[in-house]
């Protein structure tokens, strides 16, 4: 099956045609375009949007998955100050990374503070939590196990 869509290019509106492969992609796939091999981000821009969003959610955050390529996944949360993530874990190994802010983290009994620059990296299935100690922004990194 072919699939339509209504593309409106400087005022005219055009129609493009949709393979039956590029219909059947979910939004993610037919948004996200790989250049080459590479997905590029100005994440500072990123942060920015998510920063906004933020500020107004009932939740205190704000996310958006950057990348969804088989086994990896990053994503970038804003957290508003005081915003808690409550204690959860991951199938894979995860990166934790402030680019803006200082959040605590919880591991078990312990907590550490990671702030602007600063990189954590958890083991494959350990608990943790975080919450902003200002408003903050973090990029996760993790590895799902397949077929999710």
């Amino acid at each position: 099956m072919v699939g339509t869509t209504k593309v409106k290019t400087g005022g005219a509106r055009k129609k493009a045609v949709k393979s039956s492969a590029e219909a059947a992609k979910s939004t993610y796939a037919r948004s996200h375009r790989l250049s080459g091999m590479r997905l590029e981000f100005l994440l500072k821009a990123e942060d920015d949007s998510l920063r906004e969003r933020a500020a107004t959610a009932s939740s205190g955050r704000a996310a958006k998955t950057l990348a969804k390529e088989g086994r990896l996944r990053v994503t970038l949360i804003a957290l508003k100050r005081g915003t808690v993530l409550k204690q959860h874990h991951a199938d894979g190994p995860v990166s934790i990374q402030c680019l803006r802010g200082n959040v605590a983290i919880a591991v078990g009994d312990d907590t550490s503070e990671l702030t602007s620059g600063g990189l954590m990296v958890l083991d494959a299935k350990v608990a943790h939590g975080a919450r902003a100690l200002q408003d903050s922004s973090i990029l996760i990194t993790m590895s799902v196990a397949s077929g999710r």
